[in-house]
């Protein structure tokens, strides 16, 4: 029996101003390449044990030959987490079980939409946008209680389209509306093997509580991933801001308004930044309760990103085998058999002085800060770096991504 595709694109964004560009393609299975697609659009959610995201960043940066790296864990969990609710067996452990989602997906979902979205309070430095869709080819058969599963744990709204150029523009227009204008576009087109679609769409805009002074940007010296030295602009303050270093890393966390903060980690000499996310990733909880204000110098250089990636290869080197092949199991989304062609996302970021505009990342530092007798330690980011933007009280982490050229886009 020929399976139909089922297609996932995440959507993610970060960001202070600018927009993305680049368009992504699906890419179906090469013995697959002829049967229709589902389409699924997403963006990533991280889990409690905070592991999930530090082994999608590590995957990224052994895989990507990019000098910076945006993702959104978070989206990447929403969108799997609504392919998950149609998939059955092997297929449908392997999806929870890779993306740390547990038996009970939905309900943590449902949970973190309404922390996120209702119980945010957003003024004019700040706002913040969830939002799930699923896009139905019309005339394909799908199970209603996968459609009323997706309503009622992620709110997502659902429409039954012909899949020709006018649907394509309906899709990146809310693309587009969700993202604040960061992510204008998401497809190119849809083909004749494309059967369903299925999106999140993240968006988070945040000022910093301590803005960086812009008369104290100057251009100062980073050597970049490739070795090469060069000149960026780089924000510079003295504040007390919780911190932490080991061996591995050292780690600096600067609040945002709006309940997030974002974390800053820098790679001890000689140490791989895939390897400091997976580090920093392992023992998560720890690492931020170890955190102490300090009185810290701080370099930090301005950067943005624009990033558009497969998901497909680091998912399955995590533990995603059969939803991608002829084994896939989709029976609780329509009785035609199915497999997953690819998963995309795209990400936006920028970080300057007032703040960063966000689609997915939240990062919670736990306990309590304990103050030291006065001492200064330095961090000066001036080689590749991680990053990620986690929600306090709760160490969900929206974004994650790495810094290898702050001037490259």
């Amino acid at each position: 029996m020929i399976k139909k595709a089922l297609y996932a694109t995440l959507v993610a964004a970060v960001a202070s101003c600018g927009t993305t560009r680049n368009k992504v393609e699906a890419t179906p299975e090469s013995s697959l390449e002829n049967s229709p697609t589902i389409a699924v659009t997403a963006e990533s959610r991280i889990t409690e044990e905070g592991t999930f995201w530090g082994g999608l960043l590590g995957e990224a940066c052994r895989q990507s030959k990019s000098e910076n790296i945006c993702l959104s864990p978070l989206s990447a969990q929403f969108a799997m987490a609504m392919v998950a609710n149609g998939a059955e067996g092997k297929t449908k452990t392997e999806i929870l079980d890779a993306m740390q989602l547990g038996d009970s997906a939905n309900i943590k979902s449902r949970k973190l939409l309404d922390d996120i979205v209702r119980k945010t309070v957003w003024n004019e430095h700040g706002d913040v946008r969830i939002a799930n869709s699923i896009w139905i080819k019309e005339g394909f058969d799908v199970k209603q209680e996968f459609v009323d599963t997706n309503k009622e744990y992620f709110d997502a709204l659902v429409e039954s389209v012909k899949f020709n150029q006018e649907s394509v523009k309906r899709v990146n227009d809310w693309c587009k509306e969700n993202t604040n204008g960061k992510i204008p576009t998401i497809l190119d087109r849809l083909t004749e093997n494309d059967r369903m679609l299925l999106i999140n769409a993240l968006y988070l805009k945040a000022a910093w509580s301590k803005p960086f002074q812009e008369q104290n940007t100057m251009d100062r010296k980073f050597t970049t991933e490739k070795g090469e030295e060069i000149k960026v602009p780089t924000m510079m303050m003295r504040s007390n801001e919780p911190f932490y270093s080991d061996d591995m890393v050292a780690m600096i966390s600067k609040r945002l308004q709006g309940g997030y903060t974002m974390l800053f980690i820098l790679p001890a000499e000689g140490v791989k930044c895939d390897d400091a996310a997976e580090y920093v990733a392992k023992d998560f909880e720890t690492l931020l309760q170890n955190m102490e204000v300090r009185d810290v110098s701080l370099s930090l250089p301005k950067f943005t990103t624009d990033f558009s990636t497969s998901l497909k290869p680091m998912l399955s080197n995590l533990g995603i085998k059969r939803a991608f092949g002829s084994k896939a199991q989709f029976g609780d989304i329509s009785d035609e058999a199915l497999f997953i062609s690819d998963v995309i996302q795209k990400t936006y970021i920028n970080v300057n002085e007032k703040g960063t505009e966000a689609a997915a990342v939240t990062m919670a530092i736990a306990g309590a800060l304990s103050m030291r007798p006065p001492k200064i330690e330095v961090m000066t980011f001036d080689r590749p770096f991680l990053y990620a933007i986690i929600k306090d009280n709760s160490n969900d982490v929206l974004f994650a991504g790495k810094v290898g050229n702050p001037t490259a886009k």
